[in-house]
């Protein structure tokens, strides 16, 4: 099963880091977009199993794209991310639906063990 995934962030070298981390995981299916806006046009018409957003867009709060995912698609896993580990970032994700919270920059193990723990693991490429 080939696993869609959506990473909404700002930064490119965050944006490139998630790629590079979730393709040697192997995942292929991957959509990369850098603003609120383009990820709330892409949600309207695409189904995702799995994003990552970022919670501080330029443009509006990654919240709000939770909130629109879990409004349209409850079968999304939502993991949000922050350079702030902050109780109230943290409380306030989860509180919305998120099903986890990657601190930036990202480690490779955490991420790992947050798609394990998500049955999201997918065979890893050679």
């Amino acid at each position: 099963m080939q696993i869609k995934v959506l990473v909404v962030d700002d930064v490119a070298d965050i944006l490139h880091l998630f790629k590079h981390l979730l393709n040697q995981l192997g995942y292929q299916d991957i959509t990369l977009v850098s603003t609120g806006k383009e990820a709330l046009e892409i949600i309207q018409n695409e189904q995702f199993d799995l994003a990552f957003l970022d919670i501080e867009l330029p443009d509006l709060c990654g919240t709000v794209i939770l909130d629109q995912i879990q409004a349209s698609d409850s079968n999304t896993d939502v993991v949000m991310c922050s350079a702030h580990n902050s109780v109230e970032n943290v409380k306030l994700t989860w509180d919305k639906g998120a099903k986890g919270f990657l601190t930036k920059p990202i480690s490779p193990h955490k991420l790992k063990n947050l798609l394990k723990r998500l049955n999201l693991e997918t065979v890893q490429v050679a």
